[in-house]
């Protein structure tokens, strides 16, 4: 259990105070580390029933442009465990915060304007942005989650935007570390799996990003045309760089689960038929070609081929087109409910480093 100092709060309260979280590779291997520490400790204490007011009195507004199960829930859950507060914004009952070029007069908000007032009003703003509401043209949720971070006073957590998804990074790394402590060298596997629905990279990108900085042997699996974003791959090769390890990109879904000690078999949807790297937004083409990649779904005969290996998922899962419910329900294989929890213990420990004070 973390130490506490004179004030009651454990050290690791106030830690990374005032730091925006938009993306896990914006911090060290040793930062991750050190919120996985706290986020270990917060779970102790709340299996435990042991109070973890670190954040009394404080307030954390949580904008919502899409909807969400486990990251609403958990953020919600966790601030009030914390002792503060949660205010759930959707942009239909405020005017949308909405970036310069899409100003609409009495129906929008300049983000500008809306961080500056939040940042009076509370103590850390949440945004989750991607797919529609980022208008499909890839980067777009990002750039609004940056501007809220451009022009708030107070620290701003990405809840899932069209490019990164930081806090399911750390419940994966927080629940592969619950099963290998040192994952240097383990086997990664990130793949492409079917889905008839229109998802974005986030996940897929920020698994990467984290498995790499962590010195595993990363590979990414996917059909031809599902490439993920350039500067992202780029960051993963300078993670190996850092911090050892490898990646590697394949186009065989099987021969990737070879040997593996962790899948992390998921959906996204082909760049190609999306700004900037399309034009126009074509919806029908997109899911039109996914169709073509109905044998990538994670089964029993693949999770065999494994190092015993575990499955994981950010959830929901596609049951049936992503996974069959014989790995995602089997014990044996799956980690699926175990990150799901690891959400609100890794978002608890954010929240009391970037908003907590140490004093």
């Amino acid at each position: 259990m973390a130490k506490r100092p004179a004030t009651g709060k454990p050290t690791y309260v106030g830690r990374l105070h005032g730091r925006d979280f938009l993306n896990t590779n914006d911090f060290s291997q040793e930062e991750i580390n050190n919120i996985l520490k706290a986020a270990r400790d917060l779970r102790q204490r709340f299996r435990s029933k042991k109070p973890t007011d670190y954040l009394k009195g404080q307030t954390l507004f949580m904008l919502f442009y899409n909807r969400s199960l486990r990251t609403r829930n958990s953020f919600e859950a966790g601030i009030y465990q914390l002792g503060g507060h949660a205010h759930f914004l959707s942009p239909s009952d405020v005017y949308t915060p909405t970036l310069p070029e899409d100003m609409i007069p009495y129906q929008t908000e300049s983000i500008a304007d809306v961080a500056r007032v939040l940042s009076t009003y509370g103590d850390a703003i949440a945004v989750r942005i991607y797919g529609d509401a980022a208008k499909w043209h890839i980067g777009r949720g990002h750039r609004v989650i940056q501007e809220f971070a451009k022009w708030s006073s107070i620290p701003v957590l990405n809840m899932e935007d069209d490019v990164y998804h930081p806090f399911q990074a750390l419940a994966d790394i927080m629940a592969i570390t619950d099963v290998a402590p040192k994952p240097q060298g383990k086997k990664f596997v990130v793949s492409y799996a079917y889905s008839g629905g229109l998802k974005p990279l986030a996940v897929p990108q920020s698994c990467i990003l984290v498995g790499t900085q962590f010195g595993m042997d990363v590979v990414l699996a996917h059909p031809p045309g599902f490439e993920l974003e350039d500067h992202v791959i780029q960051a993963c090769k300078k993670n190996v760089e850092e911090y050892g390890g490898s990646f590697t990109i394949t186009q065989n879904m099987k021969e990737a689960f070879e040997d593996a000690d962790f899948v992390y078999p998921k959906a996204w949807s082909p760049k190609k038929f999306f700004p900037p790297y399309n034009s126009t937004v074509d919806k029908e083409g997109a899911t039109k070609y996914q169709d073509g990649y109905k044998s990538w779904i994670c089964t029993p005969e693949l999770m065999d081929l494994t190092n015993k290996g575990k499955y994981m998922h950010c959830g929901p899962a596609d049951r049936g087109q992503e996974v069959v419910d014989e790995v995602i329900d089997n014990s044996k294989y799956s980690l699926y409910f175990q990150q799901a929890e690891n959400r609100l213990h890794v978002q608890k420990a954010v929240m009391s480093m970037v908003m907590g004070r140490r004093k």
